[in-house]
């Protein structure tokens, strides 16, 4: 899969995992505990095959965690809870932050 494609794929992918029902009050996670999602969660994010190395890993996640995304849906994605509601609200302020820092995150500055 090209980077392209997975940068298409990832704000698709994280609403996939916060998709059903349920939810409730829940502290922020850190983006140590994000970033698992990332790198050992693929599978369930629909990303079969895909290895998104760890610092995009770590870059998407600390862009979650700054983001506006509620404490509940990033407690829910961090779970990998599968019966969480994502809200509209979330959903729009999820994919805009996975897509805002995806390019950043997945194509590291050349070095000289």
């Amino acid at each position: 899969m090209s980077k392209r494609t997975l940068f298409l794929a990832l704000p698709i992918a994280a609403a996939m995992v916060l998709s059903a029902c349920g939810g409730g009050a829940a502290e922020r996670p850190s983006a140590d505990e994000l970033s698992s999602v990332f790198t050992e969660g693929a599978e369930e994010l629909g990303l079969d095959g895909v290895e998104i190395p760890q610092e995009a890993a770590d870059c998407l996640a600390e862009a979650l965690v700054n983001s506006d995304v509620s404490d509940e849906a990033l407690r829910a994605m961090a779970d990998r809870d599968e019966d969480y509601d994502l809200s509209d609200e979330d959903e729009t302020v999820l994919t805009e932050s996975l897509q805002g820092s995806a390019m950043e995150c997945m194509m590291p500055a050349e070095t000289e």
